[in-house]
């Protein structure tokens, strides 16, 4: 019963809060290619040049640099989403996405995809521009109240403070009882000139694109189109082999902004279309990508990305001659065959293990391999935009190693895996909308079967391996692929992925196999359901902790057996945790021996990594040193001659990795993600401050701040932007700082973190904040133009 009791606890506290796992099963942002206009809402003449080209001249621009920091994707306030004309046209909706209370799951509501034109309407959006008159005109008064009411003050973040009004009623009683909530909310107002921009544009009745604009946004380049149509062909084939290899490829690529070397900033989706893509995409809009389409036949076509890129739902991955060939090489070279192609029935498409058992495994595990980077982000970077339900099951920093395919017991074994497949259902079997009085039913069966795929796993293990995994057991990128070692760091609700060992040495360590990155990708990504009920986003959550805990398992078989519990216990402190761990989760092959050779030393965590990271694995795969944070990860004496600490890397090392204990407890007063602009002669460098918040264990859904370890918080300093939702920005001249890290290690409170906000830090309230905000931008799209998207703002500091 102890397990029944636990979920209850958890489904009950999980009805009082709002939120959704990381991954999604929404297709990613994409267009209907000559989407209509709404009623009311006519496009400009195509004689009329300049009225037709307004919108792409002026308005949309305004957009990106003024409203994206909070209108885009699902946490767009009142889902008005600025990143193309199309979504100002769908206008807003009262509805919350992230509803984590609600019974029975909701309509999507997936800008581009789930309906268009005056479709909207019928789902409950209304028009933002009501009038051709500016004073009458709901959306102008908006953006007009923050200029009137430049002082009113803000208390609530963005997500607390949602107030959608819908008519010109609305906004009088809103302007007189909280005029603070003019827009750009909590930021300055738009200047005099951008003012006047909008203004015209309503009086203008608010035009958009004509058709012969449109045509053009949504046709790929001269560049680009021969590339387009080899992909769509390869893709379309008739034979059954590649059909079942297509339907692979697009339910883990349909989040993707596909791009091409020839033109690599110009991005597409890989979608389903009713007709061929010959003929023009007519997207098949299903809730998840592994649904049925409704239709017998099919064409998998690419998109062209419609709008403008924003940080936080961009995953980029390129497509090329050679990577075609790779696809030709992976699952085509060998002879297996196809009897019948797989149906989209419960059992069969929410497991890929069933559904795609004729595909060779090592072939699919590679594919997840080769670009491994990507495959990991869908799951804790996708279009939900935020999701603490899910990203609350992992530590704030982690390192990621893969098994070598040819030692996965799936690829040594074909009745192994047709023995495992049914072993590793998912909590997407039930749908999206789980009944609530049957979930704890449900998860104890999702449990069961866990421990008899752990108790298989390990049998198998014995018989393959009897002396237990050795260092040649670990994936190492076949010496030229980067993606063999990556990074994952949790900010609160959101995370990122690097390459590389990023950051000092990671408190645990996942190791993945086929299995686990499969199911990683299955779980959170290709059967969730941002609009589903309650129980399908609890059950989603709680697998992920199953699988965490198996990744960290895995990690420890290559461990000395005698030690293997002491980290275990020391990942999952409390009296609570280690019940949950003992009952749930209890040991399996503990005692099975390793392979790998270590000291004296007993530090066999940092022993392995580093004969990972320095002896197995070389210079191209492991990438960069990571000069500013590896101190209690060392570099071998062999390799000391190339450890040179200098320049910017000198000053930043003092802030970096540094214990917040009672000397040094600056890092405890950082926000989860601060960006540190420094001004060199040679132009703007950016970095990340990143706050990894310490936990006694992440055992739990709710209640993390009872949980916490403050005095081993450290702060991981990293070039780059790495993060899309920035709570504080620092601004400094190349000889200023070593005076701000000096000021920084001085902080022994809230008081001391203020006043460096004070000298360094761009408050909101800055007149000149957008300022600054624009040049970051240009600096990010100069040095990284194929990663670059825009900024969410929702998060930034409120003082």
């Amino acid at each position: 019963m102890q397990f029944i009791l636990m979920l209850v606890v958890c489904f009950s506290a999980m009805a009082g809060r709002a939120s959704a796992p990381a991954g999604s099963a929404g297709v990613p942002a994409g267009t209907q290619a000559e989407a209509p206009a709404l009623p009311g809402r006519a496009q400009a003449p195509s004689g009329a040049v300049a009225e037709a080209t307004l919108y792409s001249r002026k308005i949309q621009p305004l957009f990106d640099n003024r409203c994206l920091a909070c209108h885009s994707c699902f946490n767009a306030p009142c889902q008005l989403n600025l990143q193309n004309f199309e979504g100002f046209q769908r206008g807003a909706n009262k509805l919350n996405v992230y509803d984590g209370t609600r019974l029975k799951s909701v309509e999507p509501s997936r800008i581009w995809i789930d309906a268009h034109a005056d479709e909207w309407r019928k789902r409950g959006f209304y028009e933002v521009s009501t009038s051709k008159d500016p004073d009458q005109n709901l959306f102008f008064q908006m953006t007009q109240l923050r200029a009137t009411a430049k002082n009113a003050k803000i208390t609530k973040q963005v997500s607390e403070s949602q107030v959608c009004a819908q008519t010109m009623t609305d906004y009088q009683q809103l302007a007189k009882k909280s005029p603070e909530l003019g827009m750009p909310y909590g930021f300055p107002a738009l200047s005099a000139t951008e003012l006047a921009t909008l203004k015209d544009w309503v009086k203008a009745g608010t035009p958009g694109p004509d058709a012969e604009e449109l045509r053009r946004q949504n046709t790929p380049s001269v560049e680009l189109q021969k590339q387009v149509r080899e992909w769509e062909d390869f893709l379309n084939q008739e034979n059954l082999r590649q059909k079942l290899v297509s339907r692979y490829l697009y339910e883990h690529l349909f989040l993707a902004h596909i791009h091409f070397p020839e033109k690599s900033e110009e991005f597409f989706r890989l979608v389903r279309s009713k007709q061929a893509c010959t003929r023009g995409v007519q997207e098949i809009a299903t809730r998840r990508p592994n649904d049925n389409p409704g239709t017998t036949k099919f064409w998998y076509c690419l998109k062209k990305f419609p709008g403008t890129v924003v940080k936080k739902t961009h995953i980029p991955y390129q497509w090329s001659r050679a990577k075609l060939e790779r696809y030709k090489e992976l699952f085509l070279a060998e002879s297996w065959k196809v009897s019948s192609l797989p149906g989209y029935e419960p059992g069969v498409a929410e497991n890929p293990f069933v559904a795609f058992k004729d595909i060779p495994v090592k072939a699919r595990y590679q594919f997840l391999l080769d670009d491994a980077q990507y495959q990991v982000s869908t799951f804790i970077k996708g279009p939900v935009c935020n999701g603490s339900m899910a990203v609350n099951s992992i530590q704030e920093q982690f390192y990621v190693f893969f098994l070598n395919p040819s030692s996965d017991n799936m690829v040594l074994s074909e009745k192994y895996a047709e023995k495992a497949a049914g072993l590793l259902m998912m909590p997407g079997v039930w749908g999206s909308d789980v009944d609530v009085k049957e979930t704890p039913l449900f998860y104890k069966k999702l449990v069961d079967h866990r421990e008899n795929y752990r108790k298989l796993r390990t049998d198998e293990l014995a018989k393959l391996r009897p002396l237990g995994y050795t260092l040649k057991d670990v994936w190492d990128g076949t010496g030229s692929n980067p993606n063999a070692t990556l990074t994952v760091f949790r900010h609160d609700d959101n995370a990122v992925v690097m390459k590389g060992a990023v950051g000092d040495l990671s408190k645990t360590v996942f190791m993945l196999d086929y299995p686990l990155f499969e199911r990683l990708v299955y779980n959170l990504v290709v059967n969730f359901d941002v609009f589903g009920n309650v129980s399908h986003q609890l059950l989603t959550r709680v697998y992920m902790d199953m699988i965490r805990m198996e990744a960290e398992e895995l990690f420890l078989a290559f461990l000395p057996s005698e030690e293997r519990l002491s980290y275990r216990r020391a990942w999952y402190r409390g009296l609570l945790a280690q019940a949950k761990m003992a009952y749930l989760f209890p040991t399996v092959g503990s005692a099975e021996p390793t392979g790998v050779k270590f000291n004296e030393d007993n530090h066999t965590k940092k022993q392995f990594v580093q004969k990972v990271l320095f002896f197995h694995q070389n210079e191209t795969v492991r990438g960069e040193w990571d000069f500013i944070n590896w101190k209690n990860l060392e570099v071998p004496d062999s390799m000391q001659a190339q450890w040179k600490v200098q320049g910017l890397n000198k000053e930043l090392r003092k802030i970096a990795a540094v214990k917040a204990e009672a000397s040094s407890p600056f890092s405890q007063f950082f926000p989860d993600l601060a960006l540190l602009n420094i001004k060199t002669a040679k132009g703007l460098k950016i970095y990340s401050l990143i706050h990894n918040k310490e936990h006694e264990n992440i055992s739990w859904i709710l209640g993390e701040s009872l949980r916490m370890d403050p005095k081993n918080d450290t702060l991981t300093v990293r070039e780059g932007v790495w993060g899309s939702y920035p709570n504080m920005i620092f601004n400094v001249k190349e000889n200023e700082l070593p005076a701000f890290v000096v000021q920084v290690r001085a902080i022994k409170s809230a008081a001391d973190y203020q006043n460096l906000v004070t000298r360094y830090g761009l408050r909101r309230s800055n007149e000149n904040f957008w300022s600054f905000y624009d040049d970051m931008h240009v600096a990010m799209r100069k040095s990284d133009p194929v990663n670059f998207g825009y900024l969410d703002l929702t998060r930034y500091e409120l003082k």
